[in-house]
Parts: C-alpha cells; structure tokens; sequence
C-alpha cells in the first residue's frame, strides 16, 4: 500500500506532500491544473525515462519520493535477489540533477533504473489516457490471457529454448553460406592441394640439390683440375711437398740456435702436414666425383617441379611453398568441419523444435483457459457498467512457426449488442465503451493479481450519468481489494472516494505552481458542485453533490 508521495522541484511543483490511505482515493481538478504531473512523478519512481527540462529550478534536484507499506512472504524474495535490505516500510528515491544526472534508491540503497522499475511494477499498476489505445495491441492482449492462465513459468522455459533455436538458426545459416562457398572453391584447393603434396616438398632440400647438380655436371672438369693440383704439390723432383720438407730440413740445422728458428721448423712442419691431407683429400674428392646421368636426370625432374611450383604461385623458396601447402590443406580440413558443424546444427535445431513445440503447445492449451477465465470475470463487470449485450472475446490459434511469444495467434473480437457480428475490438468499439471494456479489464485483473496499488488516468473517459456511478460503484468495490488512486473529471466517480484530494494551479507575480491538497466534509460537497454546475455553483448543484456523498 502506498503511504506517501512526496516532489520537489518537478514542473510546476514546488514541494508537495501526500499522505494516502486504504481504500478508494480520488483526485480531481480543472484541465491543465497539474494531475498529470503526479502521474509524471510516479513514473520517475517506476524507472520511466526522466526528462531534466521537468525540473523546476535547474540549480537545484528534482527529488520525488514514495514510501509503500509491504509484506516480506510477498516481496522478501525480490530485496534477497537484488541484494536489498528488506523493510516494511519500503522508500523508493529517485533524484534527477540538472544535468540529467540519475540516481535511485530503494532503502537508501543505490539500485539501477533496471531494478527500480522492475521493484515498481510489483507495486503499482498506472493506467494511463493513453493506455485505452493498447487495448487492440497483441502484447496486451496476451498479458491479459497469461495473467489469467498463470504461464509466467512456461513463457520463461519457451523464451530460453527460443532464444537458444534463434541463435542455432543463425549459426546454421552461417554455416551453410560458407558451405556454398566453400564448395566453389573447393575442387581447386583440392587440386592445388595434391600438386603440392604430390612434389614431396617434405624431403627437398633446394639449396643442396641445386649443389649437388652443380657438382655432378662438371664432374669432368672437377676431377681433373684436383688431379692437377694434387700432382703440383707431389711431383718429382720440385713439387710443393719435396720443397717444403727440403726447407724444414734446413731450418732444423740451425734450430738450437735460436728460439725463433725452432717455431720456423715447427711451422714448416704444419704447413707441410695440411699440404699432404689436402692433397689426399683432393684425390680422394677426384676419385668419388663420378658421372651419374641418371641421378643428373632425377635431380633436374626434382628442382624443375620445384621452379615450376614456385613460379605459379609466385613464390621463391621450397619454405613458402610447405606454408601454402598446409594452409590449402586447412582449408580443405575446414570443409570437413563444416559440413560436421551443419550436421550437429540441424541436429540441435531439430531437438530444439521439438522442445518448442512441447512447450508452445502447453502455452497456448494454458492460453485457452486463461482467455476463458477472464472472459467470464470480465463479462460480470460488463453486466455492471451496462454492456449487458457486450460480449468480449480473444480468439486463439496455432501459428505454424515459433515466435517470441509462442506460437498462439491473437484476436480480441468485441460486439456491444446481441445479434451483431464480433469483430477486433479496435474497429468497432467507441470510446466509451472501450473505457468501460478498460475498466473491466483493470477489474478482472486487480480481482485475480491483487497488486498493491492501481492508479488510474481518467478510465471514465467518455462515459457519464448512471454509467458514471456504475464505475464508481465498481472502482468503490475494487478498492477493498486494492488502494485504488483514481484521477476522474466525474463527480458520480469522486463521489464514492473514500478519500478525496484537489490538484489545483496558484500564481503570484513570478510563478505559478501546482499544488494538491486533501478536501473532507464541506470541502468535498463544494468540490463535487463545481464538478456539476461549474465555478457559480447553485443550490441544486451543492445538493445534488450532497445527495452523492450520501448515496456513496
């Protein structure tokens, strides 16, 4: 239950406090005066959207405040979920600075604008002019059924599974684009692929084959040449050994002579030792260097392959053309994935079908009940704000594919008199009667919900006379279920107010402000007279307010 409002600095308010109590509260004013503005200000505690150009004063915070009367076994598991102290007397705070600067509190406990609208629509449902124009809407027409047919539970499980099938949905036809484009290309990776794993570029090594071809074109020549060499260092009588032993010779004759002249010996000798290895090495190299015809052969088929590869795809090493060989081969093993990954995705889409279907087809059988439910409640409130010929009815089928929301198709089929034909109630009902269709509605569901507060915006809108005490009558009755805060232009509707208070506009030379301030006894008498007969109230106008106060 709502106990108090309080704003400051929001439109034309100044500062204004409101103490509410159980029961039917009604507020009235002249058009203009300000009653939206305490609508604005409850949508600023509900989490709406805060607009800095309502605050008054720029220089200073629009505060608005609300304090609500609650019942842990109701609300305790939503404060344990947001990490919130519980209180039974609950503050819900939301400041609003210059800047657009927001912040809210519930508790004195920062909490997100998300956390505060959802805590909001547990509180209080606000019923809006505006809202009258949803009536035609699918969504409000399937809040209505799923109140009723209580589906919360099966519309999360469904929202879950659909939520998973449509990014399944997605990632298949992902994946089958790139099937489709993968198979294009494919036969020629394929292709390039074997040429490339054909040539055996594994156990090439190009630099070394390159030499050994050099070595065995020329082997002739090589051979010949080390021959010559070898014999130049060992030929009788002068060759470069016979010359170098005969220098060493001497040079040992006069070593104990001189240290220097031991290290010359010692020197020639080195120089004579690497002489004789090289010119054995050089023989040795001369003899295995050999002519092989076929080996020339099988080396130039080997590196023209090799040249030919590195020139198609404009590479220059046998390294390049290993990485182009694996990434082909990558890119072919990807095919493979894909076409594992599309047969796993359309095994997951099928289970998630059939999951679907399982639960949309238990949503839509939860559905039916719900919409006869509350066709019934409601027919009994239609009776009372005399539509006793209305018959309201949501018309329910199954949509051959999933969506969001299940697969029920919805129409809510109206008709006002016996005998005529039901048609979407957008097209055929009058603005009074989808006020009293409105009001039936907010009366079923405050009857089967039981929230803690209902607020609403003039839903006697284009009814009057006995229709008008009928709504009051009804709104009288809802209200010891619920409080009830209604906002009404009817003094057949304020009449029957447990409470009553008066939203008005006051100017002084600098500003006009709005202020709301409660009425009782006399107050309310001349309150409803205006209502009736205007500012120059008549006696029949004060006793016929009179004779509604009583009658209440």
């Amino acid at each position: 239950m709502l106990r108090h409002l309080s704003v400051k600095n929001y439109a034309l308010i100044d500062s204004a406090e409101i103490s509410f109590l159980p029961g039917l509260t009604a507020i009235t004013g002249e058009t203009g005066s300000g009653k939206s503005i305490l609508l604005g200000a409850f949508a600023l505690l509900l989490g709406e959207r805060s607009d800095h150009r309502s605050i008054r004063d720029p220089r200073q915070k629009c505060i608005a405040e609300a304090q609500f009367e609650i019942r842990e076994d109701e609300f305790g598991e939503f404060f344990k979920q947001h990490d919130l102290d519980f209180e039974t007397l609950t503050t819900i705070r939301r400041e609003i600075g210059a800047g657009g600067k927001n912040r809210a509190f519930v508790n004195d406990t920062p909490v997100s604008l998300t956390s505060l609208k959802a805590l909001g629509e547990q509180l209080v449902d606000v019923h809006s002019q505006h809202e009258n124009s949803i009536l035609g809407e699918r969504n409000f027409q399937f809040s209505i059924i799923d109140a009723f047919g209580e589906t919360a539970s099966i519309r999360k499980e469904y929202a879950v599974h659909f939520t998973r099938y449509r990014v399944v949905l997605t990632e298949l036809s992902q994946a089958r684009d790139e099937e489709f484009r993968a198979k294009q290309n494919l036969d020629f990776i394929v292709f390039q692929l074997n040429e490339l794993t054909h040539a055996g570029l594994d156990e090439i090594n190009q630099l070394q084959l390159e030499q050994e071809l050099e070595t065995l074109t020329h082997s002739g020549t090589i051979r010949a040449e080390l021959w010559a060499a070898a014999g130049i260092l060992d030929s009788e009588p002068q060759g470069t050994l016979t010359t170098l032993n005969s220098a060493r010779q001497h040079i040992q004759k006069i070593a104990a002579f001189h240290p220097a002249l031991t290290d010359f010996a010692d020197r020639l000798e080195s120089v004579l030792i690497e002489c004789r290895e090289l010119k054995n090495e050089m023989n040795d190299f001369a003899e295995n260097t050999e002519s092989d015809e076929e080996r020339i052969a099988h080396i130039q088929h080997i590196l023209n392959e090799v040249y030919r590869l590195q020139q198609k795809h404009r590479l220059n090493t046998v390294e390049e053309l290993r990485s182009l060989r694996d990434q082909l081969g990558r890119k072919a093993q990807e095919y493979v994935g894909l076409d594992h990954l599309i047969k796993s995705l359309e095994k997951e889409v099928e289970i998630l079908r059939d999951q679907l279907r399982t639960l949309a087809d238990a949503l839509h059988k939860k559905r039916i009940k719900g919409a006869q439910k509350a066709e019934n409640l409601i027919q009994k409130f239609l009776n009372e704000l005399q539509l006793e010929h209305a018959v309201l009815h949501w018309e329910l089928t199954e949509a051959a594919d999933f969506m969001a929301h299940g697969c029920s198709e919805i129409r809510l089929l109206f008709r006002a008199n016996r005998g005529g034909l039901m048609q979407p109630i957008r097209n055929v009902a009058s603005g009074g009667e989808i006020s009293r269709v409105m009001l039936a509605l907010k009366a079923a569901i405050a009857h089967y919900r039981r929230l803690p507060v209902l607020i609403l915006d003039e839903i006697d809108q284009g009814v009057s006379g006995e229709v008008a005490l009928r709504i009051g009558s009804i709104l009288r009755e809802m209200s010891k279920d619920i409080q009830l805060i209604t906002i009404t232009h009817l003094p057949q509707i304020a009449g029957k107010a447990d409470h009553h208070f008066k939203v008005f506009k006051t100017d002084d030379s600098e500003h006009t402000q709005t202020r709301v301030i409660p009425l009782n006894g006399e107050q309310r008498v001349e309150e409803l007279a205006e209502m009736l007969g205007g500012k120059k109230r008549s006696q029949t106008s004060v006793e016929h307010a009179r004779e509604l106060l009583i009658r209440s």
